[in-house]
């Protein structure tokens, strides 16, 4: 993790491409994250910030209250940028519905009433519950990528997600942020610039040394 923090800096400098962290530094409520992290499935962080400032624009402010006021169709209406408006506009409304179960979920650190959500994952889960302090990895396209490359990871969501809580115990946000922000700049997933990664020597997928010193040596991945 140091070469990376030393390729790009203070990664939460960057809150501008992280719309969670964007939403949880400037709103703090675990409703407005968990709409945010809906809003970027399945589309570019651009493309869910629009959706967020329009839907904050159209609502006033971003709350249950006024999610159940507007309706799926309204909500339908100002996020139509992010995509799949109609599956995110009932998440995101049924969620409203059920807002003080599952505010009591994300406090306590319970998952699973947000998961019985149609439109709520995994992912999405994990993502609310690691800007709520509580231990979570979650793992998108960027991060899944780069762990196989490297070799730190492999196998299903869960698996990977485990494997990474392991390895970067304690730092698993600034380590997820990272992973992805090195996914997006450098390992990308078509025409990945092997040539200037600073994890280059680490990477088989590279020609580097491969697994067992990108987990053991004295710049694996914790480090």
């Amino acid at each position: 993790m140091r070469r990376l923090k030393k390729r790009y800096g203070d990664v939460f400098k960057y809150e501008r491409e992280f719309i969670a962290y964007y939403v949880k530094k400037h709103y703090g409520d675990p409703f407005s994250v968990l709409v945010a992290v809906i809003l970027s499935q399945n589309t570019t962080e651009k493309n869910a910030f629009e959706a967020w400032f329009s839907l904050e624009r159209g609502l006033g402010r971003v709350t249950p209250e006024n999610v159940l006021k507007a309706g799926v169709e309204k909500i339908e209406e100002l996020i139509r940028k992010a995509g799949l408006q109609k599956q995110k506009a009932r998440a995101i409304y049924e969620a409203a519905k059920k807002w003080f179960e599952l505010e009591k979920a994300i406090r306590d650190g319970h998952p699973e009433p947000l998961l019985r959500i149609k439109g709520i994952g995994r992912k999405t889960v994990d993502v609310v519950m690691m800007s709520f302090g509580h231990r979570a990895f979650p793992v998108d396209t960027h991060i899944k990528r780069v762990v196989q490359r490297l070799e730190w990871a492999s196998g299903n969501y869960k698996r990977i997600s485990e494997k990474l809580k392991e390895l970067f115990a304690g730092k698993e946000m600034e380590a997820h942020m990272l992973l992805i922000l090195h996914g997006r700049r450098t390992c990308k997933a078509k025409k990945p610039d092997c040539a200037g990664c600073p994890l280059r020597d680490l990477c088989p997928y590279a020609g580097g040394l491969g697994t067992t010193t990108a987990l053991t040596g004295p710049s694996g991945p914790g480090k």
